[in-house]
């Protein structure tokens, strides 16, 4: 009995050994660990989950605490180069941590939040407009002091597509007689894959090519529709109110002829030679007659809208060196003309004023490009030989680049820009193209006035020149000499010295 007595008593101290020892454990690490992440709840509302480069959208987060809790943080990292800008922070301090990573944003409660409550805080976010298309992460996380960190849930990812093609496109010639061929040129941004182009505005679909070729069979005014797309982002239609014009024949208009203002108006696509190549509406013929053309050379360039154009003539021949332009709409593939002509143009209907170096015609684009509402701060820069210069007598100062316009020829504001061994250079302004000429309007006069003079009178006149300067020379001379002797030098003054201390020294002597 006592055996089983002590036994008994001994189990029952053991198990509640054990249950005091369980018991500890527990209130230990209750005493640990206060409160676990399930204390701290946030989830994520974006308010739009597709954006494109330079677009802004609104993020939400909702927090929710179960328990009193301290220092309350909410951290957001975001794609790099993404910026945020406040909305609503619910009384928080808001963060950037640009010492660690710059895209981190965190807000902070400074007061304890008590069990139950709520905080939210709104965002908006703006998105690079050099972003390249991909899916973006956001990834936030939430916090308190003394417990564990939990993640925000909800909504994370962002997509940034490309940006909507925008539809734009040019022709080689807007005017033309029938049947007139037409070259476009697709000039849409933002990356369109595909294209439909309606010729003629009656909704029927003629090509789907980027750079299509079209054929106009009929004279009329052509609407042109074009609509472009890109999978990924959308698409877009541009509408060309009667853009291009085919007539019933292709004879010069008189208006081209008396004012030499079309700049390609009066102009048909097959004469003249040339390379055949053009854009934005020119062509490689001239109204010019061939037998007086000397020089013909074409330059070609990409004008478009906002960009400073510059035509280069490389012939040696050419007097003219570049022709400068700022176009103020797009017009793709455009050609420039200069033709070097024998004589006065035959287009004009009498020769420009003063002495004449060059006569010239200038074609750029097509019907209609030569139009201020195309472009602006036209400069033509040219050369002029200095042997002419030389050989003709004129001042280079009164060079000037003449335009023909309205039956006469109007000086052009002309400045010398430079020069070198060969040519004196020069820059001119013009408000379009068309016949131009390079006149000097004056002379140089070199004169001398030669007055004969008697022999006799010469030989006078000689001899008392001569005899002046003689006698002047003399008397200085004489004066040199009479400074030398009035005026002791160092030899005497040295010699003066020797005798005062020679007597000094005897007579210390004696």
């Amino acid at each position: 009995m006592n055996l089983i007595k002590i036994f008994r008593t001994k189990s029952q101290i053991k198990f509640s050994s054990f249950i005091s020892g369980f018991i500890l454990i527990f209130l230990l690490s209750w005493t640990a660990f206060p409160a676990s992440a399930a204390g701290i709840e946030a989830s994520r509302e974006i308010s739009s989950g597709v954006v494109y480069p330079g677009d802004s959208f609104a993020v939400t987060i909702h927090i929710k605490v179960d328990q009193k809790v301290e220092a309350l943080t909410l951290d957001e990292d975001l794609p790099d180069g993404w910026q945020v800008s406040q909305w609503e922070n619910n009384g928080t301090t808001f963060q950037n941590i640009s010492t660690f990573k710059a895209s981190t944003q965190e807000w902070i409660w400074t007061e304890n939040i008590s069990a139950g409550e709520e905080k939210t805080v709104v965002y908006n976010v703006s998105v690079p407009k050099n972003s390249k298309p991909g899916n973006f992460t956001i990834l936030g996380r939430v916090s308190a002091y003394s417990i564990s960190t939990a993640t925000v849930e909800g909504v994370s990812e962002v997509t940034v597509l490309d940006l909507p093609p925008e539809a734009n496109f040019s022709a080689n010639t807007l005017v033309g007689p029938a049947p007139l061929t037409v070259q476009f040129t697709d000039l849409s941004t933002f990356n369109p894959d595909s294209w439909e182009w309606d010729f003629d505005g009656n909704g029927n679909i003629d090509s789907n090519e980027r750079n299509p070729v079209y054929t106009y069979e009929n004279p009329g005014k052509y609407t042109i529709v074009l609509k472009v797309t890109n999978s990924t982002s959308g698409n877009y239609t541009w509408t060309k109110t009667e853009y291009i014009t085919v007539n019933q024949t292709s004879a010069v208009s008189k208006e081209s002829e008396e004012s030499g203002e079309s700049s390609g108006s009066s102009r048909s696509s097959g004469s003249g030679g040339g390379s055949g190549s053009s854009g934005g509406g020119a062509g490689a013929g001239s109204p010019e007659s061939t037998n007086n053309i000397e020089l013909k050379e074409i330059s070609n360039e990409q004008v478009f809208k906002g960009t400073h154009t510059c035509f280069t003539f490389k012939d040696e021949a050419n007097e003219i060196i570049t022709m400068e332009l700022d176009p103020k709409k797009s017009f793709g593939k455009t050609t420039a003309i200069v033709e070097i002509l024998k004589n006065t143009s035959s287009i004009v209907k009498q020769p420009v004023p003063g002495i004449v170096y060059k006569n010239v015609n200038i074609w750029v684009g097509n019907s209609g490009f030569s139009s201020p509402e195309n472009f602006e701060n036209a400069r033509i820069n040219f050369r002029v030989s200095r042997a002419w210069v030389a050989g003709q007598g004129v001042n280079e100062k009164t060079v000037t680049l003449y335009r023909y316009n309205q039956n006469s020829w109007n000086q052009l504001p002309t400045n010398l820009s430079g020069q070198d061994k060969v040519y004196f250079y020069f820059t001119a302004e013009t408000p379009a193209f068309s016949p131009f000429a390079i006149s000097g309007t004056e002379r140089r006069i070199q004169s001398a006035e030669i007055f004969p003079a008697k022999t006799g009178e010469n030989q006078t006149l000689n001899k008392e020149k001569t005899s002046n300067e003689e006698k002047q020379g003399i008397l200085a001379s004489d004066v040199e000499k009479d400074g030398r002797k009035s005026s002791p030098g160092l030899e005497g003054s040295f010699t003066v010295a020797e005798l005062l201390a020679l007597y000094g020294v005897l007579k210390k002597k004696r």
